[in-house]
């Protein structure tokens, strides 16, 4: 299986902490260069951002650009590839679980990580062996940084981008004709969530990505943000009444002892 590492040219430590993970496992990464911010033209920012629930910063639409990339190298391909960010860690059961988690061809998106929230998922999980399930994704928000894409699925996020850009996890998870799944136990965790749990990493864990951002100010000129996160939020709220019939709102199981 094919996987790909999206890193930063500045990044080289980071290139180095997942070539190692790699070796580790007995996997063979690719380093996938990552879109810089400054490298973006203006024409594609302006038709990309603005189209979400604020607009995007800099290195969002950077990190954005940068999955889109190997997206459209999936869509015309035959198998799932195994996509990574530079901050992932991950667990000692990765590589054994790959090869059954590619053969579970019900999916178009995978997803490989905890992110330490909850998301609306399938009450029952789908045993697939060895300890390891899948279970079907609903509605989730957060995490980015470790994914099975289908060539199925990378078209329909495809056809979705050209509407504009979003918070690259936020357009994964909130694709609602996206047929996802989530590998139980999680295989991989970023490093600033591994951190938080109290352990070190060989990277620095911080991210301007995930930084706080301050809320929008109600005024005439964010009115079209502030009316898509309401109806975002009128979306959710059609996921809690799901939770009386086939959906849970969990945490991924998560078992640290899977992990260095």
């Amino acid at each position: 299986m094919r996987i790909g590492v999206i890193n930063l040219d500045r990044a080289a430590e980071r290139w180095t902490f997942m070539a190692d993970q790699g070796a580790r496992l007995g996997l063979a990464f690719e380093r996938v260069r990552a879109v810089q911010a400054g490298e973006i033209a203006e024409a594609t920012a302006r038709r990309l951002n603005g189209r979400w629930e604020r607009s995007l910063s800099p290195a969002e639409l950077g990190c954005f650009l940068s999955h889109h990339g190997l997206w459209r190298e999936i869509a015309v391909g035959t198998a799932p590839v195994c996509v990574l960010e530079d901050d992932a860690v991950l667990s000692r059961r990765l590589a054994e679980a790959l090869p059954m988690l590619a053969a579970f061809t019900e999916a178009e998106f995978l997803n490989l990580e905890s992110f330490d929230r909850r998301r609306f998922v399938a009450r029952t999980a789908r045993p697939l062996g060895e300890g390891l399930s899948v279970r079907r994704v609903f509605r989730d928000k957060s995490g980015s940084a470790a994914y099975l894409l289908w060539p199925a699925g990378a078209r329909k996020l495809l056809r979705r981008a050209e509407r504009g850009a979003a918070p690259v996890d936020a357009f994964l998870h909130g694709l609602a004709g996206l047929n996802a799944w989530q590998a139980e136990p999680a295989l991989a965790i970023q490093a600033h969530l591994w951190a938080r749990r109290g352990h070190g990493t060989a990277i620095d864990p911080g991210t301007s990505i995930q930084a706080p951002r301050e809320r929008l100010p109600l005024t005439p000129e964010n009115a079209h943000f502030h009316r898509r996160r309401i109806a975002t939020q009128l979306r959710l709220a059609g996921h809690h009444l799901r939770r009386l019939g086939p959906a849970v709102y969990r945490r991924t199981e998560l078992d640290e002892r899977d992990f260095p």
